[in-house]
């Protein structure tokens, strides 16, 4: 997929706050938000992201790898449940990435992959000749889990921020609890 924010039409653009605003673009079902200081045009700030944006869209896929092993100390139930299955596959997605003014790196936001089927089939230890199979339902991560990831570089990334529930919001640095 050619991912070219200065050829891409914009989604939408608005005020984050008083001195912020913020470009929105989609590409497939990922979105890219590019902020500006409200006072200056966005066009220099969108050239800088797009430096990037190509290197930080093919590393999407370590991305969620790297969010899927640090998921596991915070969802060790989870984990213990969809490990005990056997059913391969990816869990999370990247939602959108995210150049913040205040932040140096670019962001990946990840959360539940749509795309998993959180059932698996499983069979009775009697069933030897597996006739009867069995629909189980895997748990899904609680509502509003995600995970905000910093893209320091290929295959290179730092935990900026989880969040389990809207009630428990924890912060990482330096990827260390």
């Amino acid at each position: 997929m050619l991912i070219n924010l200065l050829t891409e039409s914009m989604l939408g653009h608005w005020d984050v706050s008083t001195s912020v605003s913020q470009c929105e673009y989609q590409f497939g079902r990922k979105l890219v938000y590019v902020q500006h200081p409200k006072s200056e045009p966005h066009g220099p700030y969108v050239t800088k992201a797009q430096e990037t944006i190509v290197s930080v869209w093919n590393d999407i896929e370590n991305a969620i790898h790297f969010a899927e092993q640090h998921s596991r100390q915070l969802l060790p139930d989870f984990w213990a449940a969809h490990d005990a299955s056997g059913k391969p596959g990816v869990r999370f997605d990247v939602y959108s990435i995210h150049y913040d003014l205040d932040d140096q790196w670019p962001t990946y936001t990840i959360g539940r992959s749509h795309d998993f089927d959180f059932e698996y089939v499983s069979f009775a230890e009697d069933d030897l000749w597996k006739e009867s199979p069995v629909t189980k339902a895997l748990p899904e991560p609680p509502d509003n889990f995600w995970i905000s990831l910093r893209h320091l570089g290929a295959n290179h990334f730092e935990i900026a921020t989880s969040q389990v529930n809207p009630c428990d919001h924890l912060i990482l640095k330096d990827g260390k609890d």
